[in-house]
């Protein structure tokens, strides 16, 4: 009858008939110094015994778990590919990610409400030993406000899409102001000269919907004869539809709208089909993410695509090349990626709504 207990090293070493040193050398991967006999004979016994890599003990001998915490939930289909990305590049270098987040999903995109509970949620990572953590930037705040020690325990944090005057990590952020004036370039071209934008609720953690408006104003003000007004949602995000029909509504009568995600370009379309207006015979809608519903909204939604995937791909690279030198960071970095504009049906020429 089959033994139930697990092997162990030491039965691999007594199988393959080398010392314990020698056979957990050759399965940590260091095969130079032994003859390939030697090294086929432990790579066996290790498979007839069905023996497999204690990673707890592991981490206690080289101070590394091989994991990164990973806070970050699915809230839309952007992050869901950034998430994407991060898996595929942290597990190629043989480091697992765990994800977790604060909150649930039916209540997003409020994770910021409660500052402590991500402050609990980043201690229990910690205390597992992640060699490293990856955030989106509701956690940048509890981060900010109750970790200033983790500088100098070596343990290296990179944030997503958020930005400060004092940066305390590492961030990999889309290039804002190149897409802006992309936008801003299309909306010109297409003779519209009184614009509008509608931005999301700017809070602390939304610094880059703060630096997309104000990047989207400058590039659209620069033309010289150009009307431009912004709106933006309440703290909470719950009066998007009203934003919208106020704007639409105003005085200045926009032709077209910036919306800077593709969340708030679906309320501006809510406003306009009550108000009988046509996109985008009557006001050319452009939004910014290109989310998985973008291209089935009536009619389909310009939009910026960013990129997602590759930005998780980035994270993951940097907060490894950070665990790899093992040393204190003096000076945080922060990578841009750029995005694309696709051009659909919802912009078109403009025409006068005075």
């Amino acid at each position: 009858m089959a033994s139930s207990s697990v092997p162990r090293l030491k039965d691999v070493a007594e199988k393959a008939k080398v010392s314990v040193g020698a056979a957990s050398r050759i399965l940590r991967g260091d095969q130079d110094r032994f003859a390939q006999d030697t090294c086929d004979r432990v790579l066996e016994a290790a498979r007839e015994l069905g023996w497999r890599r204690n990673l707890l003990v592991n981490g206690i001998q080289t101070g590394r778990t091989q994991t990164v915490g990973v806070l970050i939930p699915p809230y839309d289909s952007f992050w869901v590919s950034i998430l994407s990305g991060i898996h595929t590049r942290l597990s190629s270098a043989d480091y697992l990610p765990i994800t977790v987040w604060s909150g649930d999903l039916k209540h997003m995109p409020h994770f910021e409400a409660d500052n402590q509970e991500g402050f609990r949620t980043i201690t229990r990572l910690l205390d597992r030993r992640v060699d490293g953590i990856i955030m989106w930037p509701p956690f940048s705040l509890a981060y900010h406000d109750h970790f200033p020690e983790l500088r100098e325990r070596r343990v290296p944090v990179v944030v997503i899409d958020h930005r400060t005057e004092n940066p305390v990590a590492d961030t990999v952020v889309t290039n804002e102001a190149k897409a802006a004036k992309a936008i801003a370039k299309h909306i010109l071209d297409l003779g519209h000269r009184r614009v509008a934008c509608i931005s999301s609720r700017e809070t602390l953690a939304q610094s880059w919907a703060l630096e997309r408006r104000t990047s989207f104003e400058e590039a659209v003000t620069a033309c010289g004869d150009v009307e431009m007004k912004s709106w933006r949602l309440n703290e909470t995000g719950s009066n998007g539809a009203e934003v919208a029909y106020e704007l639409l509504t105003d005085s200045l009568k926009p032709s077209a709208v910036f919306a800077v995600t593709d969340h708030e370009a679906a309320f501006v379309y809510e406003a306009a089909h009550k108000l009988g207006l046509k996109i985008p015979e009557d006001i050319s809608v452009i939004g910014f993410a290109d989310l998985d519903f973008a291209a089935q909204m009536s009619p389909p939604l310009t939009t910026v695509r960013q990129r997602p995937y590759e930005i998780g791909v980035e994270t993951a690279s940097l907060v490894l090349s950070r665990i790899e030198t093992g040393e204190a960071v003096s000076d945080f970095s922060t990578s841009k990626i750029d995005a694309d504009l696709v051009v659909r049906e919802s912009t078109g020429p403009a025409k006068d709504r005075a």
